[in-house]
Formats: C-alpha cells, sequence, structure tokens
C-alpha cells in the first residue's frame, strides 16, 4: 500500500484493498474517503466492503465519488465537511492519488493555505498540480 503524506493530518494514495484497511489502522488512520466511483476499475473492490472492514476496525469511511477532471464546487465543500466532521488522521484514495490530491490542495486554497505550499506538497506527494494554479488562486480569494 502507498501512503504520501500531505499534511500531518491527510494522507492521499492510489486504490486500497480490503486487507489493506488493517495496515491503515495500524498507521494509526482514524477516518478513510474513497473519491474513486464503485465500478471505475476491473477488480477494484466495492466501497460498500471496504467501508464495512473499516467499521469493523473501527476506522470511519466516507463515499465521495468523483469523475477524474470533473471536482465540482459542492464536492469540494462536502469533502470539506467530511474532513472537519471526521477523526484524524484522514487517507483519501482515488485510482492513483491524483484526485485526492486535488481536491486536499482545493480544500486547503479555501482555507487560506497559499498555493505554493499546496504545490509543493503535493509535489512532494508525486502529484504535479500546476495545472491547477488557476482554480487555486482563485479558491484562496
Amino acid at each position: 500500500m502507498s501512503m504520501k503524506k500531505l499534511s500531518d493530518q491527510f494522507y492521499v494514495g492510489p486504490q486500497i484493498e480490503i486487507d489493506e484497511i488493517e495496515d491503515l489502522q495500524l498507521s494509526g488512520i482514524k477516518s478513510v474517503i474513497c473519491l474513486r466511483p464503485d465500478g471505475e476499475g476491473v477488480g477494484q473492490p466495492a466501497f460498500e466492503a471496504l467501508k464495512s472492514q473499516a467499521r469493523s476496525l473501527e476506522i470511519a469511511a466516507h463515499y465521495l465519488p468523483i469523475v477524474p477532471g470533473q471536482i465540482s464546487d459542492a464536492q469540494i465543500a462536502e469533502f470539506a465537511d467530511m474532513v472537519t466532521k471526521s477523526p484524524s488522521p484522514i487517507f483519501a484514495y482515488c485510482r492513483s492519488g491524483m484526485r485526492a490530491t486535488a481536491l486536499w490542495a482545493l480544500h486547503q486554497a479555501q482555507f487560506g493555505q497559499s498555493v505554493d505550499d499546496i504545490l509543493a506538497a503535493a509535489k512532494s506527494a508525486g502529484h504535479d498540480l500546476t495545472a491547477l494554479t488557476p482554480r487555486l488562486s482563485a479558491a484562496a480569494l
């Protein structure tokens, strides 16, 4: 399992398997956010199965399916609500971790984190969000 740190309380990564939820628990993760629509890929575990395993290990599990390249303002607001109400640290995942990183970045921009700091955190996690700079800058206003 690959888990990249964006902040002290937020991590991102690619699709997880049911048996990896215990690894998340052992890593101290308290909440999981799935951003990948069910059925997006062959062999992808259904969110309900992951949620069941997470809950059995006392990890909160949330589902916010996002189509790649189509993060709406409403989804950013829903994500912000999930993050605010969920115990941390939080792990968010999608197919590669890119959507999770982009959504985190847009959320952080709205809360005043500098665009440069957001881009640096994303880059350290292996994701180049420079194409998102105009939207991050607009969100920061």
